[in-house]
């Protein structure tokens, strides 16, 4: 059932969901929060090809379950070698 106010711990929750199931191949930990940005770094040996957004988007499935928000991607770069930034927006 979906929360309707976005908070770290709601944020928390969603990262402890996926790592759950995606790790070893993808680990999100958070780099910052506010109530319209979200940024969470993604670390693995995932494939960087095919299904690399599956994995970003994954998490905003996650949190989707958890609040009633609608999080995208805004922007990703890559940190190091199978390390990302992911910056999303969320209405």
């Amino acid at each position: 059932m979906s929360e309707s106010k976005l908070d770290i711990k709601n944020v928390a929750d969603a990262i402890a969901l996926y790592n759950r199931f995606r790790s070893p191949e993808a680990t999100a930990r958070v780099l910052g929060f506010d109530e319209k940005k979200l940024t969470l770094q993604f670390e693995g040996p995932f494939c960087s090809t095919c299904g690399f957004y599956d994995y970003l988007e994954d998490f905003a499935y996650e949190l989707k379950q958890l609040v009633d928000v609608d999080p995208k991607i805004e922007n990703v770069e890559e940190k190091a070698f199978q390390t990302f930034v992911v910056r999303y927006s969320v209405k």
